[in-house]
């Protein structure tokens, strides 16, 4: 019997002595896991396809308003994301916080306590619905990754391309719905991603396993 690999979390910091206590906080949570450290979010998507990260946390101290909007936007894209962000910040991504893309944690040493706790509610999370799959025995799930790819994803590239194509034409939209347009791209890119993720994991579980 193989020992599961342990979840991936990709600590996204200028500072690399936070990703190494963030690494220390999760060391004693109850999901096992690594965290790996890109001291920024254009080195983070370089490694995030290698890596295939489990949550991402975003430390936005060094950006700019729109600047923290536009990474946090860009990395949830890719798997659950967590982000120490100022007031403003939080207000600007309510919408991805609603949707369950997004958790926002204040700036600051203080709170990182509560980063990693946060963390680790979107590892546990993944854990389970990892697990409910492993446990899925009938016959028609076994092409279970197939389904998600196929069935799923043509409806997805459906939203997106058309959600796309109205954020090429914003300027002629109310000025209230472009965020609304955003995040409905957002989301379905998000949800690609998270098909990627699961499908792969199915069919790892279904390769025979050697024991050596």
């Amino acid at each position: 019997m193989t020992r599961e690999a342990p979840s991936v979390v990709l600590a996204v910091t200028a500072d690399a002595q936070t990703a190494e206590r963030l690494a220390a906080w999760l060391a004693d949570s109850s999901v096992d896991c690594e965290v790996h450290h890109a001291a920024s979010a254009r080195s983070a998507r370089r490694v995030i396809d290698r890596l295939l990260p489990s949550v991402i946390y975003l430390e936005t101290a060094e950006f700019s308003g729109a600047d923290a909007r536009s990474a946090v936007r860009e990395l949830a894209r890719y798997a659950p994301l967590v982000a120490s962000v100022n007031s403003e910040v939080a207000r600007e991504l309510a919408a991805l916080v609603v949707a369950g893309t997004v958790d926002c944690a204040p700036e600051g040493d203080p709170f990182l306590e509560l980063v990693a706790a946060l963390i680790e509610r979107r590892l546990i999370a993944e854990r389970r619905l990892l697990e409910g799959i492993e446990d899925a025995e009938s016959e028609p799930t076994r092409d279970f990754g197939s389904v998600l790819r196929h069935e799923l994803n043509n409806p997805l590239t459906g939203i997106l391309g058309n959600a796309e194509m109205l954020l090429n034409r914003r300027q002629r939209l109310p000025e209230e719905v472009v965020p609304r347009v955003e995040t409905i791209a957002d989301l379905a890119v998000r949800l690609r991603e998270t098909i990627r993720r699961l499908s792969s994991a199915w069919e790892a579980k279904q390769r025979p396993q050697h024991i050596g």
